[in-house]
């Protein structure tokens, strides 16, 4: 689906639960397409200003036009959020009225197959073929979901190109389908964490902590290490939970900002892809004993934060940060395949 297609069906999605016009849509359509849209927006000012706009005046074109600009513009730039969010709308189940219904509609790699009671409709197997079906069933199930028309019950993708799941206990990031487990126990989590050995020459790592869930929002299991370097230091969080859905939607730029309590005016860095989903924000005048640059990522059912402290010139050490923190994602897979975690810390 081209770039601008898919900015005007997400942009109906969340203008339609801004201004209640879509609320039969509700959180099986709207909620998650819109926490990825402002996950995205959030990490840059022009984004912000943009989302503060919107939501100040919802259902202002003007207001609409600044979002769409500056989300068209991420899609172009980011294919992985693109294909993330174009999962989310077409993975999604829309609700609307009672007097029409489309029945579930299964495409793969192989068969299109179900039923739309609208008429017949035959498409040649293609990927052009495949592509206009899904923008068509996109629209279709926007326009029931509105009001226009009725019901739709389910759409469903399977193995269709550029998308990936978020909830499957698969490796989206491995080509070979690994299966990835949680991990239940605090040996296990201990055990990922890294110790003076995988970290590079001069860093050193304090005893290792586990915690289980104090609260029903916390994950079941959190595991941290303080890693000192000669110029400034790493605070590595490991949160481990019972499903890759569950990790996925504590990862975004809101949380990560106020738990760590970096300046809400932070720059978002652009991040090497490390697991399934990453981020990193900096600020450039961090005081002593305060986090002056995060980068984060996910993989499976876990999740890896990488906070650099009394660091001077955050700026300076980006790519350590980032390779700390694909050290921490590469254990994490390790450790959810059943293996012995060994991977080290590999810059330069």
């Amino acid at each position: 689906m081209e770039t601008a297609d898919l900015a005007s069906i997400v942009m109906q999605t969340i203008s339609g639960l801004a201004t209640g016009a879509g609320s039969s849509v509700g959180t099986a359509a709207g909620e998650e397409v819109s926490r990825l849209v402002r996950d995205r927006l959030g990490g840059s000012s022009e984004g912000r200003a943009a989302l503060l706009g919107f939501d100040q005046e919802p259902g202002s074109p003007e207001a609409e036009s600044e979002v769409r600009t500056v989300l068209t513009r991420a899609l172009a730039d980011d294919p992985d959020f693109a294909a993330r969010l174009g999962a989310a709308v077409t993975h999604t189940a829309l609700h609307a009225g009672k007097d029409m219904t489309v029945q579930t509609v299964n495409v793969s790699s192989s068969t299109v197959k179900g039923t739309i009671n609208i008429g017949p409709l035959t498409l040649t197997k293609s990927r052009g073929a495949y592509l206009s079906l899904i923008a068509t069933v996109i629209v279709l199930a926007l326009l029931l979901a509105f009001g226009v028309y009725g019901t739709v019950r389910t759409i469903r993708v399977e193995n269709a190109p550029s998308t990936r799941s978020t909830d499957a206990s698969t490796d989206p990031a491995s080509e070979n389908g690994a299966k990835l487990e949680p991990i239940r126990t605090r040996s296990t989590a201990k055990a990922a964490l890294p110790d003076s050995s995988a970290l590079p020459s001069g860093w050193t790592a304090a005893e290792p902590t586990v915690l289980g869930a104090e609260n029903p929002d916390d994950p079941p299991l959190e595991a941290g290490i303080e890693l000192e370097g000669p110029d400034y230091g790493i605070t590595l969080v490991m949160e481990f939970y019972e499903s890759a859905t569950s990790a996925s939607k504590t990862l975004n730029s809101s949380d990560l900002l106020s738990s760590w309590d970096i300046d809400q005016f932070s720059e978002s860095l652009a991040m090497p892809k490390a697991g399934d989903d990453s981020m990193a924000f900096i600020d450039d005048t961090p005081s002593d004993h305060l986090v002056g640059m995060i980068a984060a990522a996910r993989i499976g059912t876990i999740t890896c934060q990488s906070a650099a402290t009394d660091i001077v010139n955050p700026a300076d050490h980006t790519d350590e940060v980032f390779a700390f923190t694909r050290m921490c994602i590469q254990r994490a897979k390790q450790a959810q395949q059943g293996t012995t975690p060994d991977a080290v810390v590999e810059t330069g």
